[in-house]
């Protein structure tokens, strides 16, 4: 009697140890694959932050059409008065007065309700959220590839490799690497 229940103790410790470390490969795979969509999410989350520099970019190109179309116009009125002081009557100047005086204040208006010369402020900051962006996914790369291979390393461990063959057949993570990289840094470890 006494055989029977240490042989039913040890196949029950056995396979609670199974099961212990078929969970543990489990949460690891997860984590692995937590940290990927974590990478994904910070890609999205600059991807959010471009249209918004496009946005502003086209606005200021609308409003520097605007004013180089009004100095365009200008710099024509003013090449009027370019002639011979004896052909540039009372009338001619008072008429490029008029006009200038016109499109000076249509720039001016232009420039003064123009919704964001401050723009440029808010160009930075966009520039600096994306800059931001960047470093967050690059700390979420580097999350990513140790939960890589940290699961990697618990699913090729003895026995935890047993296990994973048997019961789990999880495949070894794939880390990301960036090749430009590490061309860039003209080293390339011999693992």
């Amino acid at each position: 009697m006494s055989d029977l229940l240490v042989l039913m103790l040890i196949i029950a410790l056995i396979t609670i140890f199974s099961v212990r470390m078929h969970n543990n490969i489990i949460k690891k795979y997860n984590r692995m694959r937590q940290a990927w969509a974590d990478v994904i999410v910070q890609v999205r989350q600059k991807e959010l932050v471009i249209p918004k520099i496009e946005k502003i970019v086209n606005e200021h190109k609308e409003f520097e059409s605007t004013v180089l179309t009004e100095i365009t116009k200008m710099r024509s009125l003013a090449s009027d008065l370019d002639k011979s002081p004896e052909t540039v009557s009372p009338q001619t100047l008072k008429n490029y007065k008029d006009n200038f005086d016109t499109l000076f204040k249509s720039i001016k208006l232009t420039v003064e309700n123009y919704p964001d010369l401050k723009s440029i402020n808010l160009y930075r900051d966009l520039a600096n959220q994306i800059s931001k962006q960047e470093d967050n996914i690059s700390a979420a790369i580097r999350i990513y590839n140790s939960n890589v291979a940290e699961f990697n390393t618990s699913i090729e461990e003895f026995p935890n490799n047993y296990i994973n063959k048997t019961f789990t057949k999880k495949n070894p993570g794939q880390p990301f690497e960036h090749e430009q990289s590490s061309i860039d840094i003209g080293f390339t470890p011999t693992f």
